[in-house]
């Protein structure tokens, strides 16, 4: 029985399966506790969860104002310090690097960026010192300020915050250390939650938590990764013996309600019609690549593919329609340029040497002229590494 926990319910319960809430096991022997996660532990079964699509408060982040020194703007930030769009960047994150090496864990995230001033830099007229007003959201967890001279050594790289879209480069960011208070809690009530749900007795605890949306059959669709704490719990109103339980915390990315109609489009099943996702708004693309990251298969080399291009219109849309291409609707090969090399290198589905045939492919590369990493569009750039793995791809 692929899914008994799922059975149980169906069988002793009047309302659907919806969601489950799982924990990283840190303890017994290594094996599956849960049929899609292994080293996880169930800790709740539910029929909904509330408030977990929700608008971020307003503002999600207080807006201050920030200095990007000697910086070398790339793709957006490049047009916002040109004045297009108002001067406005959007979100981004800011990577550190020390001596060269990445600083894990270090990564700050700014949100609707828009540049303020601007001058050239007095020691490299070529580089920059951008001002810019944005909301910042500092690590999870504070990484304090460092000294002076540790902030001498450090290079900040400027990406997307969705994919690896570069923004280019800064020398110094002098006011990202700053202490900011922690936003308010998530408060989030599970519905129709099983009574013997081990969630009830774990109390308070810092380990991260996973709450997975499933689709009619029991399969994980997706979920988000939280950190919560147990307030109370009563009957719901749902009968049955279950009860409703409350929780407050933090959910990492926590969806806005638009991102229920894409989880709602997969919730009977995998889709099976091309283009489904073309439906959506780029911003919504994003999160149909999530839906598909659960989907591969066993390695096939060898043949004929169509990538149907027409509404290749945003980095997102280039992936949705990538991955359907090589692995059927509903199918994932990456959703940024470094997934991308790993599905190259095997483990997704279909692998080099095969042919790719990209219609209307003008759509793609004028839609994302000022995405690429080169003076390439970011889908000339795609089809360059397809092609040094060894696919043909032959542009229509």
């Amino acid at each position: 029985m692929e899914n008994p926990w799922r059975e149980r319910w169906s069988r002793e319960r009047g309302t659907p399966l919806r969601y489950v809430l799982v924990e990283e096991r840190h303890h017994g022997p290594e094996g599956w506790s849960f049929p899609y996660a292994r080293g996880y532990d169930l800790l709740a079964k539910c029929a909904d969860v509330e408030g977990l699509f929700a608008e971020p408060p307003v503002p999600a982040v207080p807006a201050e104002e920030l200095v990007l020194f000697a910086c070398a703007p790339l793709g957006p930030l490049r047009d916002a310090v040109d004045g297009k769009d108002g001067g406005r960047i959007g979100d981004l994150r800011i990577e550190m690097r020390l001596n060269g090496e990445p600083v894990h864990g270090w990564e700050y995230e700014l949100y609707d960026a828009v540049v303020v001033d601007q001058q050239p830099c007095p020691e490299d007229p070529s580089l920059v010192d951008i001002a810019v007003e944005a909301g910042v959201l500092p690590p999870d967890w504070p990484v304090g300020t460092p000294s002076d001279e540790r902030q001498k050594q450090l290079d900040f790289e400027l990406f997307g915050l969705e994919g690896d879209t570069p923004y280019g480069s800064c020398a110094a960011v002098p006011r990202l250390f700053h202490f900011r208070k922690s936003p308010e809690p998530v408060v989030l009530r599970f519905l129709g939650c099983d009574p013997d749900a081990p969630l009830l007795s774990r109390g308070r605890s810092s380990t991260p938590l996973e709450i997975l949306a499933v689709d009619r059959t029991g399969r994980v669709m997706t979920g988000r990764t939280a950190r919560l704490s147990v307030v109370g719990a009563r009957p719901s109103a749902l009968g049955g013996g279950l009860l409703d339980v409350t929780v407050w915390g933090d959910v990492e990315e926590q969806p806005r309600p638009e991102v229920e109609r894409v989880w709602e489009a997969w919730r009977d099943r995998r889709p099976t019609e091309p283009q489904q996702w073309a439906r959506f708004p780029d911003e919504l693309r994003g999160e149909w690549l999530r839906l598909t990251e659960r989907h591969d298969g066993p390695d096939r080399q060898g043949g004929d593919y169509h990538l149907d291009g027409r509404h290749v219109t945003g980095h997102y849309a280039l992936h949705c329609a990538l991955g359907e291409a090589l692995n059927g609707p509903g199918g994932y090969y990456g959703r940024c340029w470094n997934s991308l090399f790993d599905c190259l290198s095997g483990g997704f589905g279909a692998v080099p040497p095969f042919t790719l045939v990209w219609h209307d492919f003008e759509v793609a590369r004028s839609a994302l002229a000022d995405e690429g990493m080169t003076a390439d569009s970011y889908a000339e750039e795609v089809v360059g590494r397809l092609r040094s793995f060894g696919a043909t791809v032959e542009l229509r």
